[in-house]
């Protein structure tokens, strides 16, 4: 999920510097985007609400109200954009959402993957590779 991360990150820089480009090209660069960043949000719910099963359920599921506002925030935020692009209008808060999402990345990896790699068996995690890698 790590390795995803510095994906989308170099999605998000090349979506940033095409903004302002033709609108099929913007569109381009937003839909590869748009398309991994969904992809891994779907592929970490799904590992964390169908393998995850922390020791303490009181402090285990502590980060879930926090990842689940962040990832609601993420989704409304490309179904917004989609809906601009598809107005072909300028986009505005690339720069905010670049930052949010950065320290969304600092969150899942300093609160959310420690807990996973603590309490998933390294079946559960080639699992979760494995659909990371399926999902084209």
């Amino acid at each position: 999920m790590v390795n995803d991360h510095c994906k989308i990150e170099k999605l998000l820089d090349d979506f940033e510097e095409n903004s302002d480009a033709d609108f099929e090209t913007m569109q381009e660069y937003f839909n590869k985007f748009e398309w991994e960043l969904e992809k891994h949000i779907f592929t970490e719910e799904k590992a964390i609400f169908t393998c995850y099963t922390p020791d303490d359920v009181s402090i285990g599921y502590k980060m879930l109200p926090e990842l689940t506002k962040q990832h609601n925030y993420i989704v409304n935020q490309l179904n917004n954009w989609r809906k601009e692009i598809k107005k072909n209008k300028k986009l505005s808060g690339i720069y905010d959402f670049k930052n949010f999402l950065s320290q969304h990345r600092i969150y899942e990896e300093k609160e959310v993957y420690p807990k996973l790699d603590e309490s998933l068996s390294e079946k559960q995690k080639q699992q979760v590779i494995n659909r990371i890698n399926e999902i084209v």
